[in-house]
């Protein structure tokens, strides 16, 4: 949900999945697919829409086999209070798209609800929701940017919880970018970036946090729209409920500075290189020994591989601050690849594979115990097949299976879970 200047450096591709995906549970979107009459694929040019207002209904299906994430080790009877500890998730929605040009501006909003239902674990019946108002104005040929908010509501990940606990995340962002091309091939930009993350999970809300952004850059920029340039980046975050630790309580607000080099730069025809590597900084008031500097980047490679061929392959170093774990932020490394296929312009296959390799520097309980600090590593794929018989129905099935390993005893598991979705937009 970043502005649109921040987000042309995110470095995501079309076929890439993010990191943060990994260890998630949760059904996967129909909307994540790179579905043909998007234009995602170049034997399949988008069709133009021109809706202001698209609505839809959607529903699916997810059989998983251990929703919990609990280790084979652990008996789910002591847990879950039940010998079984696979599930049935029903879930149901609608949603409401508009995006409305005003002479030189737009305005886009996107609405979504939906209802989960769980067969055996009604603990983690809930209503999920999201909402982005989004405005993309431009001032004049060369000066332009967004501004937004938005506010989403949804189940935290099950892998740390490891227990019949439903912690419901409020998230908050509020986000707004400029970029302006001073001359024809050099462009200065700005991008500000505010979260706030509210756990509403028994013993959640030491996780509660206020995170903000500032990113300033400068690129040197084709006229075939490859770029390179360089950018600072500050963070800053807050933590309104102290976390418990052995022998006390402890604060896990932190400072970030971030200095890299930026790229996009278009290979050939049918493939984009985007990357991002630069020295990362993040300071602790609080348990120093946890602090951290050192190099961190991503590239991204979109290949074209033929008309209806599509392959993203990902690596990465990065830290980031997360709304679910107990650390303040996790050292993540790891790859990912991904094939699409389009045989037809209403045939869909795909797939992706991610391996991440996970450390938890940043829990001062750890540091504070003279233990070394969780490490783990996870390894996941999803397959997916669409059909789209017209061109406002899409069905999907998928199979995703995954396992963990860490150094933590019962903190290992695996599942796999089959799913099937379907959207009808109007």
């Amino acid at each position: 949900m970043k502005g649109r200047t921040t987000a042309a450096f995110a470095m995501m591709g079309c076929c890439t999945l993010a990191p943060a995906q990994s260890t998630q549970q949760a059904v996967q979107s129909i909307d994540q697919l790179n579905w043909p009459d998007d234009g995602k694929f170049p034997g399949y040019p988008a069709e133009p829409d021109e809706r202001r207002f698209r609505f839809s209904v959607f529903g699916g299906l997810e059989e998983d086999s251990n929703p919990f994430r609990l280790s084979d080790s652990v008996d789910p009877r002591t847990v879950l209070g039940n010998s079984e500890k696979s599930d049935t998730l029903r879930r149901g929605g609608i949603g409401l798209k508009a995006d409305l040009p005003q002479s030189r501006q737009r305005f886009l909003i996107d609405l979504n609800a939906e209802i989960n239902d769980y067969s055996r674990f009604s603990v983690l019946d809930h209503t999920a929701y999201r909402a982005i108002g989004t405005w993309r104005w431009r001032a004049g040929p060369d000066l332009s940017g967004d501004i937004g908010y938005g506010r989403r509501k949804f189940l935290a990940s099950l892998s740390d919880i490891q227990a019949p606990i439903k912690d419901m995340i409020t998230e908050d962002r509020a986000f707004g970018s400029a970029d302006y091309m001073f001359t024809p091939r050099w462009r200065v930009r700005g991008a500000a970036d505010w979260v706030k993350w509210d756990h509403d999970g028994l013993g959640r809300q030491s996780l509660d946090a206020r995170i903000w952004s500032g990113t300033g850059g400068l690129d040197y920029v084709t006229p075939q729209g490859n770029s390179v340039g360089g950018q600072i980046k500050y963070s800053e975050g807050e933590y309104p409920n102290r976390q418990v630790v052995p022998g006390g309580t402890v604060d896990n607000q932190f400072e970030e500075y971030e200095a890299s080099v930026v790229l996009r730069y278009g290979v050939t025809g049918k493939s984009t290189l985007y990357g991002r590597a630069g020295y990362t900084n993040r300071w602790h008031e609080q348990v120093t020994e946890r602090n951290f500097d050192g190099f961190t980047g991503r590239v991204d490679y979109d290949w074209y591989v033929g008309p209806k061929t599509l392959l993203g392959l990902s690596a990465w170093r990065e830290i980031r601050s997360t709304e679910e774990i107990s650390a303040s932020y996790v050292l993540s490394t790891g790859w990912a690849a991904g094939p699409g296929w389009a045989p037809t312009s209403k045939l869909l296959l795909q797939a992706r594979y991610i391996r991440e390799d996970l450390e938890y520097k940043g829990d001062p309980g750890f540091v504070l115990a003279g233990a070394p600090p969780r490490e783990d590593t996870f390894r996941g794929l999803q397959v997916f097949g669409g059909y789209a018989p017209q061109r406002n129905i899409r069905l999907s099935i998928g199979l995703k299976v995954g396992d963990r390993e860490s150094n933590l005893a019962n903190r290992e598991y695996d599942y796999h879970a089959i799913s099937a979705n379907a959207k009808v937009q109007f």
